[in-house]
C-alpha cells in the first residue's frame, strides 16, 4: 500500500521550496514534486546568475545563491523529494488527492499547486533572420554573465526580466543598448531609474529588432527599425539577448478539472482552489489586487500550507 502524506507540493521552485519550510514548521509530511533534475524552479534553470531585488533582506542576491538558501532552509525538516518527475495527472480517491507522475504515483490528503507557469519556455521571435543565431550570439537563456565581458550587448524587452539582465550584464560588458517596440518600458519603476542612471546602458524606446548578423560563428551587426522616425539603422553588436517573455504551459490544469482563468488558477484568500482539498500559490495564480513577486509567492505558500493544517484538522485527517 502506498504511503499517505500530508501534503503533496508541485513545483520545485522558490515558492515550492518555502512550502517545504511551511509544512515543515507545521509538522506535515511533506512530498515535492518538480519535473526538472534539479530544483530552484526558473531561477537555477533559466537565469541562475541574474540578480534578484525583490525579495526581503537581500538588496541584491544572485538566483542560484537565493535558491540555495532556501534549500538549506527547507531541508531543515524531513521531506520526500522528487526531481526529474512531471506530474501528469491529478485525481481524488476516497479521502486522499493521487498525483500520479512520469515515474510513479504519490498519495496526499492535500495538494499545493506552484508550479509558476508551468514548463517555461523562453518566447522566441520567431523570424528566421533573428532565431539562426541563437548560440552563435544570441541568448533566449543566459547562462553566464562573463560570456558578455567588454563586449557591446543588446537586450530587446521592455520588461522586468529585459531590465534585470540589462543591470546584470553591464558590469561586465561594454555597453549595452536596451530596445522595447512600445514608447514606454514596463519595468518596475525603480528598475527604470536604475537603467537611466547607469552609465554603459542605453534606452531606445520605439524600436524593433528586424534582423541579426554576423560571421559564421558570431553575431556582429543586428537591424533595428525605428517606429517613431519609420526608418531602419544597422548597429555593431557583439551579443544579443532576446528577453520577451515565457510561453506558459498551464492547460493541463484544466484537465485535472482545476478552474482557470487564462493562464491563471484563481483562488480565495485562503489560496484555496475549486478542488477540495487542492490549494495553490506563486505565479501561477490570480485573485484581485494579485502580484507577481517571488516575495509575495512566499507569504501565499506560507497561507495555503496554513490552509492545508485546517483542511486536515477539520477533516478529522
Amino acid at each position: 500500500m502506498s504511503q499517505i502524506h500530508d501534503i503533496i507540493i508541485i513545483g520545485g521552485g522558490p515558492v515550492g521550496l518555502f512550502g517545504v519550510y511551511s509544512a515543515g514548521l507545521l509538522q506535515l509530511d511533506a512530498v515535492l514534486i518538480e519535473r526538472l533534475d534539479q530544483l530552484g524552479g526558473q531561477l537555477a534553470y533559466l537565469y541562475p546568475e541574474k540578480p534578484i531585488y525583490d525579495v526581503g533582506g537581500f538588496p541584491r542576491v544572485r538566483a542560484d545563491e537565493l535558491v540555495d538558501r532556501l534549500k538549506q532552509q527547507a531541508f531543515q525538516y524531513p521531506a520526500t523529494v522528487v526531481t526529474g518527475a512531471e506530474a501528469v495527472h491529478l485525481r481524488h480517491t476516497d479521502d486522499r488527492w493521487v498525483v500520479e507522475t512520469t515515474r510513479e504515483s504519490y498519495e496526499a490528503r492535500a495538494v499545493v499547486i506552484t508550479s509558476g507557469i508551468g514548463e517555461f519556455r523562453p518566447r522566441k521571435y520567431g523570424i528566421e533572420a533573428i532565431d539562426r543565431w541563437e548560440g552563435r550570439g544570441l541568448f533566449y537563456v543566459v547562462g553566464r554573465l562573463e560570456a558578455f565581458r567588454d563586449q557591446d550587448v543588446l537586450v530587446v524587452g521592455g520588461g522586468d526580466s529585459a531590465a534585470d539582465w540589462a543591470m546584470a550584464v553591464a558590469e561586465v560588458a561594454r555597453s549595452v543598448t536596451m530596445i522595447h517596440r512600445r514608447d514606454t518600458f514596463q519595468c518596475h519603476p525603480d528598475s527604470l531609474q536604475k537603467l537611466t542612471r547607469h552609465p554603459r546602458i542605453r534606452l531606445v524606446p520605439e524600436t524593433e529588432l528586424r534582423a541579426v548578423d554576423g560571421e559564421r560563428d558570431r553575431v556582429s551587426r543586428v537591424l533595428v527599425y525605428h517606429r517613431d522616425t519609420q526608418k531602419e539603422e544597422t548597429w555593431p553588436i557583439d551579443a544579443v539577448i532576446v528577453a520577451i517573455g515565457l510561453i506558459p504551459g498551464t492547460d493541463i490544469f484544466r484537465e485535472w478539472g482545476l478552474n482557470m482563468t487564462g493562464d491563471e488558477i484563481p483562488v480565495d484568500t485562503r489560496m484555496a482552489t475549486n478542488l477540495p482539498g487542492v490549494f495553490a500559490a506563486g505565479d501561477i495564480v490570480t485573485y484581485p489586487g494579485k502580484v507577481k513577486l517571488i516575495a509575495v509567492g512566499f507569504g501565499e505558500v506560507a497561507t495555503a500550507v496554513e490552509s492545508v493544517r485546517h483542511f486536515l484538522q477539520s477533516s478529522g485527517r
